[in-house]
């Protein structure tokens, strides 16, 4: 009997247990459940707060970007009314290039769109380019052209040297007569579009995309095309200009690569095509004169006294077999006291990829015959493409009345761009002889070369 009272009990006992431990079980959780609800809604708050700003500053910014282009169309256009001097192209190009950096991608589309419409960047024929806006580096990275049957896509003239156009579209156009030269173009897409006359000399193009294009008269010198695609392009032209480019990794197919120059140039499996071997030099030997018996003017060549220096035909005392008709003189009036000089500027355009990869050399050569109290000299003053000089690499001759070959061969700093040559005369006071007939003292030049070489 005793035994049954303490179970009892202790059941008893448990059950009055259990109610206060349930309730307080029920307390803690719904505690717990009310504090995770709390933070889930603060943390939302905080999220629409976060959002709420987010879209205010989105407003804001988008209400900047919307002023900062109105602003623009107002003062160009105000200035643009004005003339169309020097120095309103100028303050038109500051207010370009600061504006395009606070733009986004579709106020940068119409800023180009309306530069092209307001023939700023319409580089027609009748038209001067000191009349054009230089846009060199102006940011339009991004912008999307596109033809569709509702609106079509078509640039005639278009001037958009050395910008940036970076993963830009211009997908289904028409192209014609336009320049793209210098640009920084790297993944553009040019899907579908036809191309005629246009210009990308020294263009960067990596891995742009010209499928289904069209392609007539285009110039593609020194342009960098690594990895661009070519798929199913049309050449209307029988030949094309890719003198000078690099093609690694192009995607072309053997028939295309047959149809272009290639000379100078990287194919696309990282191998050099020929190397073309050509004298640079416009009228060295003298030739292009020969139509006239005393040329003071020689053609490709600039004088610095005119009227000074000829190109004059050989006589029984100073021929020379091997040679042409004509060489280059002091012009025989002329009493020579101290020095003339005729000079020529060489563009290095179809080998800058060859230069640029440490792989060029140059080899220049006169040939002098002097006498008397004169001499002659050859002069080069290399300059990078940004017209900064190098020092000037100077040879003089040595010798009389003998035929002397000046020579002068280095390799290719990558910077260098263009040369001057500078072919001199000069009379030397140190051996002067005061009765000596003018006649007799004299240097002939002839025989002026330039030449580029790739090195092993």
């Amino acid at each position: 009997m005793t035994r049954k009272l303490n179970r009892l009990s202790l059941i008893k006992l448990f059950f009055s247990a259990l109610i206060p431990f349930t309730i307080g079980l029920f307390t803690v959780i719904t505690t717990i459940q009310q504090q995770k609800f709390s933070s889930a809604q603060r943390e939302q708050d905080k999220q629409d707060a976060l959002l709420s700003r987010k879209q205010s500053d989105l407003h804001a910014e988008n209400l900047h970007k919307e002023k900062v282009y109105e602003t623009y169309l107002d003062d160009v256009s105000e200035l643009f009314t004005m003339n169309n001097s020097k120095d309103t192209l100028m303050k038109i190009r500051a207010k370009t290039l600061a504006s395009l950096r606070q733009l986004d991608i579709e106020r940068k589309k119409h800023l180009l769109l309306f530069l092209y419409d307001s023939e700023l960047i319409y580089h027609s024929p009748e038209k001067a380019i000191s009349s054009l806006l230089k846009v060199n580096e102006a940011d339009f990275n991004g912008v999307n052209f596109r033809g569709t049957v509702d609106a079509t896509c078509s640039f005639n003239y278009l001037y958009l040297h050395h910008v940036y156009l970076s993963k830009a579209s211009f997908i289904n156009c028409f192209i014609d007569r336009s320049n793209f030269s210098y640009s920084i173009m790297y993944k553009i897409d040019f899907t579908r579009t036809r191309f005629f006359r246009t210009s990308f000399r020294f263009a960067a193009l990596n891995q742009a995309d010209f499928s289904q294009g069209t392609f007539f008269e285009m110039d593609f010198v020194g342009a960098s095309l690594v990895e661009c695609n070519f798929t199913g392009v049309r050449w209307i032209t029988q030949y094309m200009d890719f003198i000078g480019t690099n093609l690694t990794g192009a995607i072309i197919s053997d028939q295309l690569l047959k149809r272009m120059k290639l000379h100078n140039s990287i194919l696309p499996n990282g191998t050099w095509g020929p190397i073309v071997r050509k004298n640079l030099v416009v009228n060295g030997d003298a030739e292009q004169n020969d139509s006239l018996t005393n040329n003071t003017h020689p053609t490709g060549w600039t004088v610095s006294v005119p009227g000074r220096l000829s190109s004059i035909a050989y006589n029984s005392q100073n021929s020379t077999t091997g040679y042409g008709k004509y060489h280059f003189r002091v012009t025989p009036s002329y009493s020579l006291k101290l020095a003339v000089s005729m000079a020529q500027n060489i563009s290095f355009d179809e080998f800058i990829l060859l230069i640029t990869a440490g792989m060029a050399r140059y080899n220049v050569s006169i040939d002098y015959q002097c006498s008397g109290n004169q001499y002659g000299y050859m002069q080069l003053t290399f300059f990078d493409m940004n017209g900064l000089k190098y020092e000037p690499v100077y040879r003089e001759t040595k010798s009389k009345m003998q035929i002397e070959r000046l020579k002068l061969s280095n390799q290719f700093n990558r910077e260098m761009h263009k040369v001057q040559l500078k072919v001199g005369f000069i009379r030397n006071l140190t051996y002067d002889d005061t009765s000596t007939y003018n006649e007799e003292n004299y240097c002939i030049a002839d025989n002026i070369q330039f030449f580029i070489t790739k090195l092993n």
